[in-house]
């Protein structure tokens, strides 16, 4: 018998099984990794938007009623679709909710509060994430995460989203 050269398909079927095996942990864990990055995406936005509002305090001795260009809004969009002010990236829409409820941006009737949240887009990645389904910051720079369950927490229970 010649000395024959190549593989078996019992080898073959060897090295695809390890294979499959491989990316059976890699793919998971890579896709785990790629949804934490992203929470950055929210995190940023929302500490610009804060930023913005108290320049805007600043100025007008009222915080924004509204993220819209229009009187006194912040000035980032014409108008804000339902989903909120899409973040940099597109992960999250940003929305704003003014306190006390009545208050226009102006001095003359200011708002002495703002609640920004970012919520995950429902056709980007960031809705599967269970751990930190959303995210909000306050004039008091208190930012807070919510769970997949709707279950809001502070920072110091949440560090693993802030």
């Amino acid at each position: 018998m010649k000395n024959q050269q190549g593989f078996t398909l019992i080898e073959l079927m060897i090295v695809v099984a390890i294979v499959a095996i491989l990316a059976a942990i890699a793919i998971p864990s890579y896709t785990q990794y790629v949804v934490k990055t992203n929470r950055s995406d929210a995190k940023i936005v929302l500490m610009r938007f804060a930023q913005l509002q108290e320049s805007y305090f600043v100025q007008n001795m009222s915080y924004a009623q509204d993220l819209t260009t229009g009187a006194g809004g912040l000035g980032l969009a014409a108008t804000v679709p339902a989903t909120g002010i899409p973040s940099d990236e597109g992960h999250y829409g940003v929305t704003l909710t003014k306190s006390p409820a009545g208050c226009d941006g102006t001095n003359t009737t200011p708002c002495t509060g703002f609640t920004l949240e970012a919520k995950p887009l429902a056709a980007g990645r960031q809705a599967s994430d269970n751990l930190c389904k959303g995210f909000s910051i306050d004039q008091l720079g208190i930012r807070m995460g919510v769970d997949n369950a709707n279950n809001t927490f502070t920072v110091a229970k949440g560090k693993a989203c802030w």
